[in-house]
């Protein structure tokens, strides 16, 4: 019995997204073969999010480097309130902007299951009977729900943009239209004050490393494994983080804290949600951008995928378990000549690949024909 248990949680139960999607796709269908042609619009972006979400680094990052991809005529700010009915929010929005393609984030409305997935599916109608292009951002591809608005959004056209390896979504996922893994989006102007803030005089403490983000298990525990073994060896783990739910530090503090640290630690794993499956699946975090782009040395999983982007022992340096961990901050500790060396070459890495729009272009390969340009 627990075999099959086992077999339907890891095999049936994730797949179950693919249902709602062939319903979304099946009703959509009618709409592809007997709505008139739309006359073709100039191109102009939606992006939504709600007023807590737009007070974070992730929204504003994608807001100013859609800004500087597309240009600021371009792009629109959609402030979702949350104590108004989502969808007619929605709808008010394409009647006024009349967007090409619309940036869609599952956590922004509802969150009850049947809700949420009915209001995908109307969602999904409404886009494609206007001629609206979905890009949704799917931050965590475990969550089965925000998984499932994904697939039916997307249904019939558009991209899904996640955080980790296409290879490892595709078994899971409904469609092939990925972009994946995605750096986080990062803006010019961004980049540009963390050079400035490099560029001033701070003090280095030699002897820890630093880890910034959110706090939950099994992360917390590794913190305090990995601070446990640096210790004994005279170095430490300097944990700067909040509990979900928790006022976020303001920006330049946040900022400020990369930049001034030796070294950026990180893990790839995200916070367990009461629907999670496959949480095995490690993401590429926006902390993978954030440390190397601020000039520090990261320390991180090498998951899936990151080759595209960096190089283990290149422009970062990989850890497996708490004792690799260990082992590998304290050798970039004691060895300050190669841990600049690293840094510097992530850093130019970075700048490199924030240079390229490579957030915006990497979407703009996945929609083909859609293309935004």
């Amino acid at each position: 019995m627990s075999h099959l248990v086992q077999w339907y949680k890891h095999t049936i139960r994730p797949r179950l997204v693919f249902i709602p999607f062939v319903i979304t796709w099946l009703l959509i269908f009618p709409i592809k073969v007997f709505r008139f042609k739309k006359q073709k619009r100039p191109l102009s972006l939606c992006i939504e999010a709600g007023s807590r979400g737009w007070d974070s680094i992730e929204y504003k990052e994608l807001y100013q480097s859609a800004i500087e991809y597309l240009g600021h005529d371009v792009v629109n700010k959609v402030v979702i309130d949350k104590e108004q009915p989502y969808f007619a929010q929605l709808v008010s929005a394409v009647n006024q902007h009349l967007p090409t393609h619309y940036v869609y984030d599952p956590r922004t409305g509802s969150q009850h299951c049947w809700s949420a997935l009915l209001e995908s599916l109307r969602i999904a109608l409404f886009l494609h009977y206007k001629g609206v292009v979905p890009i949704v951002i799917l931050t965590d591809c475990a969550e089965r729900l925000w998984r499932t608005q994904a697939g039916m959004v997307t249904a019939s056209s558009g991209v899904v943009v996640t955080f980790i390896s296409t290879k490892e979504i595709a078994p899971i996922f409904p469609h092939s239209r990925i972009s994946g893994p995605s750096l986080m989006p990062f803006s010019q102007s961004t980049l540009s004050t963390l050079v400035i803030l490099k560029e001033t005089p701070y003090a280095v403490d030699e002897k820890a490393a630093t880890f910034v983000g959110s706090l939950y298990e099994p992360r917390t525990s590794m913190l305090k494994a990995i601070d446990d073994g640096l210790i004994p060896l005279g170095f430490s783990l300097q944990t700067k983080g909040r509990l979900p739910g928790m006022p976020r530090v303001p920006d330049i503090v946040y900022w400020e804290t990369l930049v001034h640290s030796a070294i950026g630690f990180t893990t790839a794993d995200q916070v367990p949600q009461e629907y999670s499956d496959w949480t095995w699946i490690p993401h590429m975090v926006y902390r993978y951008l954030e440390v190397t782009a601020a000039g520090g040395l990261l320390v991180a999983p090498n998951v899936p995928g990151l080759a595209r982007y960096f190089s283990p022992n290149i422009h970062f340096a990989e850890f497996d378990t708490v004792d690799d961990a260990v082992r590998v901050i304290t050798y970039y500790l004691e060895n300050p000549k190669e841990r600049e060396r690293v840094a510097s070459e992530g850093h130019a890495r970075a700048c490199a690949l924030i240079s390229a729009r490579t957030f915006w272009t990497s979407i703009n390969a996945a929609l083909g024909s859609q293309a935004l340009i």
